[in-house]
């Protein structure tokens, strides 16, 4: 009896191309994850997921990698001709300008998923970051790269002592967060957050807008005024005092 395909269930598919994805890096992670849950997305925002250097920031698309547990059957590692097979190097050799590698370690900080030699490869393909909810080996070479990465913690176990990379670009778990290839990936002090491609452009546009406004007031706080002067939809007196504020720092729209 023939057996049924796997279904994979995905959502609306959107390419996000380079331009946009600098604009996203004017809209911070915590803004970003705030409009997501306004219009009711709430796992979308990675769990302990930090950069390796403080003050980075990165926007791109998910290109994602999965790697299961440890296993011993070790007659199928690729070796020779067969290790351009291997879904690890797969991804490598993939990633492009504008490619976040995101990789599924199940939250595994006990052996480092990547290090330095992969990294940089990643780098000199003009990839744009990598983010895991794993562990990453050699930091103290990688601290000094200018390259965007974000993990939960470092270790200098070899991945194999942890993990087998099974896949690469279908959905995937990272940080508590489904991430499908292709989503927008924005990270930055805060964390790492997941945008579905579909609904990015919408929600970046309106983020930034929530940024220039949120600047606005807090200048207002500085003045002595309170939460209760600016809670909720600005009074037509702040309001005109608002767009002349945009006016005045050439924000268009």
């Amino acid at each position: 009896m023939a057996t049924e395909p796997k279904l994979v269930l995905y959502p609306p598919k959107k390419h996000l191309d380079d331009k946009f994805l600098e604009l996203a890096k004017k809209a911070s992670s915590a803004t970003i994850s705030g409009r997501l849950s306004r219009m009711g997305f709430r796992f979308v925002y990675m769990a302990q997921v930090l950069p390796l250097k403080p003050g980075t920031v990165v926007a791109g698309r998910a290109y994602t990698l999965r790697y299961l547990p440890r296993w011993d059957d070790f007659s199928t590692w690729p070796l020779g001709e067969e290790r351009h097979k291997y879904p690890e190097h797969v991804a490598v050799e993939s990633v492009g300008p504008g490619d976040v590698l995101v990789i599924d370690a199940r939250g595994n900080i006990d052996a480092g998923v990547f290090g330095d030699r992969l990294v940089t490869r990643m780098q000199y393909r003009g990839a744009a970051g990598l983010v895991t909810d794993g562990a990453i080996r050699d930091v103290p070479f990688m601290k000094d790269m200018d390259f965007p990465i974000f993990v939960r913690a470092p270790h200098g176990y070899y991945h194999l002592a942890e993990h087998w990379a099974m896949d690469v670009q279908l959905p995937i778990s990272c940080g508590n967060v489904a991430v499908f290839p292709g989503d927008l990936v924005v990270g930055d002090d805060d964390g790492v957050v997941i945008v579905p491609q579909a609904i990015a452009e919408d929600v970046i546009k309106e983020s930034i807008a929530q940024e220039e406004i949120e600047t606005f007031t807090r200048e207002l706080f500085e003045k002595g005024y309170s939460v209760n002067d600016l809670h909720g939809t600005l009074p037509p007196d702040l309001q005109a005092e608002y767009d002349r504020w945009r006016q005045a720092r050439g924000l268009s729209g």
